[in-house]
């Protein structure tokens, strides 16, 4: 099959990098938005606290007291976790991960009933490993002790969403969106607004996110990565709106409240790729990279090195990518990844194809769906990427990379109708969703 194109799709990637994990903690929830104020009630931001700065003292303190190992100690593990958790939050090292994970345990063997910080924690931890049904499980766990608990609602929701189990996390969202549950606090307002953008209200999730990102940014005691991280999904939500030049406003809003943000350069690299400001998109994917070296900015790298004609550094890259892929992540966390880079840049399709169909066993979600899509087509597996073609778009979520790929694999099944009626949506969403592909749909549609 011939080659997909040189730069790296993010749908597919959006939660496969740990979006969840990135969100603000649940357990917060003294920050509410209130419904529908007038414009002029709404909050102004907050001074930012660079909390950052502290992390490792404050971890150091807190391994120092996990270590006495004092009789009926549960706080401090407990305590660790969290913090291992916020940073990595903040700089991606999945080890910190692990860390918390093995930190919540220990406090959880010395209480292990009614230790709902540590099983907060715990869920993070299983969540930022992609063990998403060990999450869920431990969600389940904490709601028989804490029946009715609006923020364990919306983690159970949310694991439901990345999981597939749309019907599950619609009963939930149901429940909020009516009134049965109080709506208005942060972290639903967030999952109100990933339901939104999945089922296909992209432009009203916009909107309920812009106000819910106003008052988390009003909240002085947040972290400062919590307050960025508003932002960047603003930058998100933005571009998969073709508003990109209020996607690269959020983006450097978010490097502002939290400088070096890594999920801030990533998106920054997404857009200035997609505009051929190549760059301004290797600046931000190398500093991104410099935070976690993902598949996605790396492709990003590649992309804009070739483009300037630095093909040489640009192999380079791309060996580092599959070098990644050679050794293996133990987690698993970046195999969605990896897919999406050797799919969409025609090299090694049969493990690309490996890869998604792995990752298919974590999760089946609609991103999950198309990763496995498109990495089929790249191996010449055109039936299986029909079929899974059609699940990605399911549920109408206005995402152009999605309709862009359903389109491209309806063409070659034949099916010109629902192949124009793709490309023309995915165009109408964002007509630079893509450095290549949007040119390309163009192409397609002109000859049909």
């Amino acid at each position: 099959m011939k080659r997909f194109g040189v730069a790296l799709g993010a749908a597919g990637a959006v939660l496969a990098v740990g979006l969840l994990a990135a969100w603000p903690k649940y357990v917060d929830r003294a920050v509410a938005a209130p419904p529908a104020p007038p414009p002029a009630a709404l909050p102004t931001a907050a001074p930012v606290a660079a909390d950052y700065a502290l992390r490792d003292r404050r971890i150091a303190f807190w391994e120092r007291a996990a270590a006495q190992h004092r009789r009926g100690d549960m706080l401090s593990p407990s305590v660790l976790s969290e913090e291992y958790l916020q940073r990595y939050r903040e700089r991606g090292d999945v080890g910190d991960a692990l860390r918390a994970l093995g930190a919540a345990q220990a406090s959880l063997r010395v209480q292990p009933r009614g230790n709902l910080s540590a099983e907060t924690a715990l869920g993070s931890a299983l969540l930022t490993l992609h063990r998403f049904r060990d999450a869920l499980a431990v969600t389940h766990d904490m709601e028989r002790v804490a029946p009715g608990d609006p923020a364990l609602r919306v983690r159970e929701a949310s694991l439901d969403l990345e999981l597939g189990d749309y019907g599950a996390a619609k009963r939930i969202v149901d429940r909020f969106a009516h009134g049965a549950d109080d709506g208005s606090a942060l972290d639903v307002q967030t999952l109100l607004t990933r339901w939104d953008e999945l089922t296909g209200h992209l432009d009203r999730a916009r909107r309920r996110f812009a106000r819910t990102t106003t008052y988390a940014d009003a909240a002085y005691a947040a972290p400062a990565q919590e307050r960025a991280w508003f932002w960047f999904r603003s930058a998100e939500l933005a571009f998969e709106a073709g508003d990109t030049d209020a996607a690269l406003g959020d983006a450097r809003i978010a490097l502002a409240r939290f400088p070096n943000y890594g999920e801030a350069n990533r998106v920054l690299a997404r857009v200035d790729c997609a505009l051929h400001r190549w760059r301004d998109c290797l600046a931000a994917a190398r500093a991104s990279a410099r935070v976690t070296p993902y598949p996605e900015v790396l492709g990003y790298e590649v992309d804009a090195l070739r483009a300037l004609g630095e093909r040489a550094e640009a192999a380079q890259t791309d060996d580092l990518i599959a070098a990644v892929g050679r050794l293996g992540d133990a987690q698993h966390v970046t195999d969605r990844l990896l897919a999406v880079y050797d799919a969409e840049h025609g090299v090694r399709p049969a493990e690309a194809y490996r890869l998604a169909r792995g990752e298919l066993a974590a999760r089946d979600d609609v991103f999950t769906e198309d990763t496995l899509a498109w990495s089929a087509a790249a191996d010449g597996r055109w039936d299986e990427a029909r079929t899974r073609a059609r699940r990605a778009v399911r549920l109408g979520t206005e995402n152009a990379l999605l309709d862009y790929h359903a389109g491209v694999i309806a063409l070659h099944a034949g099916d010109r109708d629902e192949a124009r009626r793709r490309l023309r949506r995915a165009l109408a969403r964002n007509a630079r969703f893509h450095p290549w592909y949007a040119d390309d749909a163009r192409r397609r549609l002109a000859q049909l």
